[in-house]
């Protein structure tokens, strides 16, 4: 699962101590929320929340059994696609349940070990791609493409994209932009972060999300596609009431997903935007911030 490129690398913060943070998470839970059961619902960000540069630690998969054993709804709700999101799946040990990725786009149901893709929302790209491209000629784009897989108009920086090789394929930039897609990507290497994101807030960009990563990383979806709207419908078809959601992320396309839940967790690494969003902030993921979180679900049993 190592990834660095992929995951934020971790924080430079000193030790925290796993009980601290269980203590904190559960004096920081609301007594309006539902115990851990079916009536719960706990939304998971990946990369720099569930997922350290290693994989997910061994807190983290024996909290996520642990809450699946309870009767709770563990979603792993993250950006990346179905191909980079099913290696996940299988290392933390969902075989039933949900998964929301590519921020809401895709929703999958996983039966038995085998994900299936039940709802999906797509856009057409080429209004988007037109006006990035004028302000960064030089950017890297990628649709995604399902069942899975990316159109890319140049090959990504290596390690950058959790594809296999068959299933990218590379295309003169009006193929890319010629097909509707459930995510677009857009990376950028000549700018910093800081100044990428600056840059794309000035641009018009009417009709798409957009949710810049922790480098120069664009991800853009359809007009009102979320984290927070796929995990609102699946909330709905699962009848938990809004008193039992949990999210639990780090990234600004977790913006939206914290702000929804009855209880928003932000990682101690997060932007303040983000921390701003949340309802009570835990550990990094290298310290077992989310895990903590997750024990203290269990202790409202």
């Amino acid at each position: 699962m190592s990834n660095p490129l992929l995951t934020p690398p971790p924080t430079t913060l000193p030790p925290m101590p796993f009980e601290h943070l269980l203590d904190q998470a559960a004096a920081d839970l609301p007594g309006t929320l539902e115990q851990a059961g079916p009536n719960l619902l706990v939304a998971l960000d990946l990369d720099g929340t569930l997922l350290t540069v290693d994989g997910a630690t061994p807190r983290s998969k024996q909290a996520v059994a642990q809450l699946q054993d309870a009767g709770a709804h563990v979603v792993l709700s993250t950006g990346r696609g179905i191909n980079a999101t099913l290696p996940v799946l299988e290392e933390v040990g969902i075989r039933d349940g949900w998964a929301v990725c590519s921020n809401g786009a895709i929703t999958l149901q996983i039966t038995d070990g085998h994900a299936q893709a039940v709802q999906r929302f797509d856009f057409d790209p080429q209004p988007t791609i037109s006006t990035i491209v004028t302000e960064f000629p030089d950017a890297f784009f990628g649709c995604e493409r399902l069942p899975m897989g990316y159109w890319l108009s140049r090959p990504f920086p290596p390690g950058e994209l959790l594809e296999d090789e068959h299933t990218v394929i590379v295309k003169d930039i009006a193929d890319v932009a010629s097909t509707r897609t459930t995510k677009l990507i857009v990376r950028e290497l000549n700018v910093t972060r800081d100044e990428f994101a600056q840059r794309i807030g000035q641009l018009d960009l009417p009709g798409v999300e957009i949710a810049v990563g922790w480098t120069a990383w664009l991800d853009v979806s359809a007009e009102g596609v979320t984290k927070a709207s796929g995990l609102e419908a699946l909330r709905e078809q699962l009848g938990v009431p809004e008193t039992g959601t949990v999210a639990i992320g780090d990234g600004t396309n977790d913006l939206a997903m914290l702000q929804w839940a009855h209880h928003g967790v932000a990682m101690q690494g997060a932007s303040d935007e983000v921390k701003a969003a949340a309802n009570a902030v835990t550990g990094p993921a290298e310290y077992d911030g989310a895990p903590a979180v997750m024990a203290a679900l269990l202790g409202k049993r």
